[in-house]
């Protein structure tokens, strides 16, 4: 079984191989980690988040970078969006404004800068990196419903006289049908 140390190693080296191949205007590290950016609790709409010189080495210009957990059944989807936190990385004041747009277009990210996604080109070179990293280990941290079709409750009641159909919550249903004064059977 993986270990969350083992997710964080990837994305240590997912990291590095963005900012070489990419964005060498990254720092050379950062930390990373998962969990909820501060607003990502409310509704889980914030995918990634910088905290700038929040850790104890502060004066190393270390910054904590967070990602969303319910990203992580999307490897791509987790890269793109560790490019988005990168950039924010390298031009820390820039926001989303016109410094942050021209590195994320220069990258390949489209979209409202905002919520940038990868554009085709930068698709294809996120699917040769993953390639690269291997798979995402599995672990603690992703939040992914798991949903299961509720089966209907109605049961189906056929007349085997006229073939007059209803339904029921229940198994032993015991009616006659109005019209031919036979009893329902139950078919499904």
């Amino acid at each position: 079984m993986h270990t969350n140390k083992d997710r964080i190693d990837w994305l240590e080296r997912a990291y590095v191989l963005l900012r070489d191949e990419l964005l060498p205007e990254a720092p050379v590290s950062a930390t990373i980690t998962f969990g909820f950016p501060s607003s990502g609790a409310r509704g889980g709409k914030v995918s990634g988040q910088v905290c700038f010189d929040l850790l104890v080495d502060a004066e190393a210009g270390n910054s904590l970078l967070i990602l969303n957990p319910s990203i992580f059944d999307n490897p791509l989807r987790v890269l793109d969006i560790l490019l988005h936190e990168m950039i924010h990385l390298a031009r820390p004041k820039a926001k989303h404004g016109k410094m942050f747009k021209e590195l994320a277009v220069r990258c390949g990210l489209t979209g409202a800068m905002t919520s940038t996604v990868a554009g085709p080109e930068l698709r294809d070179k996120l699917v040769e990196m993953h390639e690269a990293l291997g798979d995402m280990p599995k672990g603690y941290g992703t939040l992914q419903k798991k949903t299961r079709a509720q089966s209907t409750r109605q049961r189906k009641y056929v007349c085997r006289n006229c073939g007059q159909i209803v339904r029921a919550a229940t198994n032993d249903l015991k009616a006659i049908c109005s019209d031919c004064d036979e009893p329902f059977t139950l078919t499904s």
